[in-house]
């Protein structure tokens, strides 16, 4: 890694996914910071684009939509030809504006209030099964079944097909190949004939009913979006990426174990005090990170941290950079439960793109950790975490931990 960082140039490729499999990324971007915080990277997988590092330049980017557009796509390598499938968070002002607002009353702080005891018992419900004192993953038997129980809630989808969103949003991200959940271009497009038809079926039945507070029934009956069944594609998108973007959660359910794990006086503070609780819902998300990075378009010919940017040129905002800014976090590598800026943190974005979800976050989040706490006296984690390469989507494949009860 050292031979890496000797020189801050344009051959320095920050996005490299071993990087974030391997949990060695954090020295680069905390050079860029010093050094070259809206740095040019000239050759990449993804072709040229600038990282920008700083929590004050992200800031500034995520506030200007016009300067910094999201028409298209949001992550840093371009969408193959075959995804046809927009939705808001691709799109730009007026479309992205309408379209947030119709879904809005489905992931707000007040729904969120009457899921909560649903929540709470699903939570039980979970940690109720976890085998005491015996090894399991934690990935797997808490942060999977709580994050697909929430999208269940929020489209009032049947728990006993709670992995079907899931499932489809993967085969429409997936390059079919052996091995793969899907394995053939021919094995994907019917898996997709199939999505799109049930989605344009549930569309109908709720568009039928009386309106509720679910995602697809919230598209149906706002005058804004209602036309949307014209347009499948739309529709395919934005529930894709509404239940595709609450797997991030996995990354923070499971992180906090990791977290705790790793500074056992944060969790001794937790058990002594539940209500800081919420405290570790911000802390997790800052210190995971759970989505690593948003990308904008260059609008127009502009500058950004002293640099000039080219109309068409890409923009990788890292949010795992922001989030270990010095400037706000000093110890910004540590986990702190009673850090006096956690809420500073740019883990769900900011501006008009700011994670809609993120009251459902945080609501998983600090009703797991209560429960946890009181329940178990520690969490030991066995093993080193299995993380995903990936420079998108921060999280674990694989976190054995063990259980010790109170």
């Amino acid at each position: 890694m050292s031979s890496v960082l000797t020189d801050v140039t344009d051959t320095l490729d920050p996005s490299l996914p071993e990087r974030f499999e391997t949990d060695t990324h954090g020295p680069v971007f905390a050079r860029l910071r010093r050094e070259c915080p809206v740095h040019f990277c000239s050759e990449s997988a993804y072709g040229p684009y600038w990282s920008v590092t700083r929590l004050d330049d992200i800031l500034a980017v995520e506030a200007d939509p016009a300067r910094w557009s999201s028409d298209g796509n949001i992550i840093i390598g371009d969408v193959p030809e075959d995804f046809a499938a927009p939705a808001f968070a691709t799109s730009d002002p007026p479309i992205h504006g309408r379209d947030r607002r119709a879904v809005a009353p489905a992931t707000s702080a007040s729904r969120m209030a009457e899921l909560s005891p649903d929540i709470e018992a699903v939570i039980e419900a979970i940690l109720d099964s976890l085998p005491l004192g015996q090894p399991f993953d934690w990935t797997e038997r808490v942060a999977a079944p709580l994050t697909r129980e929430m999208v269940a809630k929020l489209f009032d989808w049947p728990s006993e097909e709670r992995d079907l969103l899931p499932y489809w949003c993967e085969v429409m991200t997936t390059t079919p190949r052996p091995g793969a959940v899907v394995e053939t271009d021919e094995q994907r497009r019917a898996e997709l004939a199939v999505y799109r038809a049930r989605l344009i079926r549930e569309w109908h039945e709720r568009a039928a009913r009386s309106p509720a507070r679910d995602i697809i029934s919230c598209l149906a009956h706002a005058p804004s979006t209602a036309g949307m069944i014209n347009n499948p594609d739309r529709l395919v998108g934005t529930v894709s990426m509404i239940a595709g973007a609450n797997e991030a959660a996995l990354g923070a359910l499971a992180g906090g174990a990791l977290a705790f794990q790793l500074y056992p006086e944060e969790w001794e503070k937790l058990r002594a005090e539940p209500g800081l609780a919420a405290n570790a819902a911000s802390e997790i998300v800052r210190w995971q990170s759970p989505i690593l990075h948003m990308r904008r378009t260059a609008a127009c010919d502009t500058e950004l941290g002293g640099q000039r940017i080219r109309k068409g040129e890409r923009v990788v905002m890292w949010y795992c950079s922001g989030n270990r800014d010095e400037v706000y976090f000093p110890d910004g590598d540590a986990f702190r439960l009673e850090r006096a800026n956690l809420r500073r943190h740019v883990g769900y974005g900011f501006g008009i793109h700011r994670c809609f979800g993120r009251h459902v976050a945080e609501l998983e989040l600090r009703l797991l950790w209560q429960a946890a706490a009181r329940r178990f006296s520690r969490i030991e984690v066995l093993a080193p975490p299995v993380r995903y390469r990936s420079n998108f989507a921060s999280g674990y494949r694989n976190l054995m931990v063990r259980t010790h009860p109170v």
